[in-house]
């Protein structure tokens, strides 16, 4: 039997979205030459490309109780490694796909527009905070630029996964560091040394842990943590921090304007963008997936 042919597809990207048969919001993402189909919270569209959908060689089926991890069926081999070339003006991130049980794999596409902006506007020697960093791409955006890079997150797997990213994308011997810990932990820390940064960027989640179980909840902890990061950019440049700031996240209760407000409260001064993140897909239909707010080097 012949492999599909992708060719005319670009990779990686959203290739469709939409509900299925029973109803369920799901998308479908070129991967590397893998076609995935997983779900989705929402939208409640038809699909537009219905017959791409047989070719999927990756299937995430949900959990059906609550708490129930969902699992994945492979119907073709996958590559050894699976990773997928992310362009950018000035280098190619190389990003391996990872699915876990939760269904993610690793790779956010919808924050692609966010790595090309870091990627340009993060000045070269600059210090650059990455916390709830992930998989690693922002890290690897910045590095590229020529930053230095402290990179935390609470997860020893998701950094071990981002350690890989640097090495497959060429910059296993950038100035990073790699650090396990609790965000806000690891942040008061840095005030109390003295700890300065030209800019940070912050991805945090609706609610979680740290390694020693530190709880951390959007809704109560995010502005503190934001009025936090911006004493410890504060001393770097006169007027405010000379790097960039960038604030995404996947919340329904925090859309771009409330990111927007967010930072202006925290940085009055200079320019502060916001929007959400999205994918478009073959279709030319836009898919939202999180939102940003950034403020702007001088």
């Amino acid at each position: 039997m012949n492999a599909p042919a992708h060719g005319k597809f670009r990779d990686p990207s959203l290739i469709d979205f939409g509900f299925d048969s029973a109803g369920r919001a799901r998308r479908l993402e070129l991967l590397g030459g893998v076609l995935v189909d997983r779900p989705l919270l929402q939208p409640d569209l038809p699909r537009c490309l219905t017959a791409r959908w047989n070719d999927a060689a990756v299937i995430f089926h949900a959990g059906t109780g609550p708490g129930r991890s969902g699992e994945w069926t492979f119907t073709a081999p996958l590559p050894d490694p699976w990773r997928v070339a992310v362009p950018f003006t000035t280098t190619t991130l190389s990003l391996e796909v990872r699915p876990a049980p939760s269904g993610q794999i690793g790779v956010f596409l919808e924050q692609a527009d966010q790595w090309e902006w870091l990627a340009r506007e993060t000045p070269a020697s600059s210090n650059m905070l990455s916390l709830f960093a992930h998989s690693g791409a922002t890290t690897l955006a910045m590095a590229a630029a020529g930053a230095r890079v402290v990179h935390v997150d609470a997860s020893r797997q998701a950094i071990a996964l981002a350690r890989r990213n640097a090495e497959a994308s060429g910059l296993a011997a950038a100035p990073i560091r790699w650090v396990c810990e609790d965000a806000r932990t690891f942040v008061t820390r840095e005030l109390r040394r003295g700890g300065r940064y030209d800019g940070v960027v912050l991805d945090p989640p609706s609610w979680g842990h740290g390694p020693k179980g530190q709880a951390f909840a959007i809704d109560r902890d995010l502005l503190p943590l934001v009025t936090d990061l911006a004493d410890l950019t504060a001393a770097t440049a006169p007027g405010g921090p000379a790097g960039p700031i960038l604030l995404t996240c996947h919340s329904n209760r925090w859309r771009h304007q409330r990111l927007r407000d967010t930072l202006t409260e925290v940085f009055p001064s200079g320019r502060i963008e916001s929007g959400p993140l999205t994918c478009t897909d073959a279709a030319g239909r836009k898919l939202e997936l999180g939102d940003f707010a950034r403020r702007c080097p001088r």
